[in-house]
């Protein structure tokens, strides 16, 4: 299969068991808006798509053959560089991450996924076309910098899409659980408070795949499945639920 596959395939599965887990386990009676989440994911990807395509796995295997990088410069064997791909990747979305919150610009397109104010498994497809376009060229300038082997962004992009399908799920852990995977990733309720309504909670717990990002860069906000807040934005911006409103949004909004 190709690498596309697997990569979808995984985010699939994850959305898949968020889904049966939000119905088994929910964390609050929820009303998703899951027609616009879908909009924008089809609209965002598609665009991504036309514009960009596999550019990454290309761009991956060219860094491979013409030996580009930090990885090769240090001819890690492809284990190591495939670990060190899935930390280096995760690290630039971290940092990538904040900085969509810290500038204006940024947070204007990044403001609609947080307009959302029923957290769910669709929360996690919920991404203004713009803010993956802006994206695209800082993941390629990692790929590149880092050297990182195909295999490396496939594990990478697979275990990125997973966790983010997860950890906007609108379920609960056990609480032991929930602590022993803190500690090392972001949970459901870790991500939940970053997506508080208070700036000071929301501007916290910037992870994907790893908390200890979040611990190194004095921003983790503990938060665990018994802490109920709503989430969302206090100054909205058209209704959160609507397609049209929220790919306008960027466009009018006072960040």
């Amino acid at each position: 299969m190709s690498a596309g596959v697997w990569v979808v395939l995984a985010i699939a599965a994850a959305l898949a068991l968020a889904f049966g887990l939000e119905r088994a386990a929910p964390h609050a009676p929820l009303r998703p808006a899951w027609l616009a989440n879908l909009g924008l994911w089809a609209v965002g990807i598609g665009l991504r798509a036309f514009v960009f395509g596999a550019a990454q796995w290309t761009l991956a295997a060219w860094a491979e053959e013409q030996r580009v990088g930090l990885l090769h410069a240090w001819d890690s064997p492809l284990w190591l560089a495939i670990a060190a791909s899935v930390l280096g990747l995760d690290l630039v979305s971290y940092l990538w991450h904040r900085a969509n919150h810290l500038v204006p610009f940024l947070w204007r397109f990044h403001r609609v996924h947080h307009l959302d104010e029923a957290l769910s498994a669709t929360s996690a497809l919920r991404f203004h076309p713009g803010e993956i376009l802006l994206a695209v060229p800082v993941k390629l300038a990692a790929i590149a910098a880092l050297g990182a082997p195909v295999a490396g962004v496939v594990v990478f992009d697979a275990l990125f899409g997973a966790a983010n399908a997860l950890e906007h799920g609108n379920f609960d852990l056990p609480a032991r659980l929930e602590r022993a995977l803190g500690g090392a990733l972001i949970t459901p309720a870790l991500h939940r408070r970053h997506h508080a309504v208070p700036r000071e909670e929301h501007d916290r717990n910037f992870g994907t795949i790893f908390s200890f990002w979040d611990r190194l860069g004095r921003t983790l906000f503990a938060s665990g499945s018994d802490a109920r807040f709503p989430t969302g934005l206090a100054a909205r911006d058209g209704d959160p639920a609507a397609l049209g409103a929220m790919l306008a949004a960027p466009f009018r909004a006072t960040p």
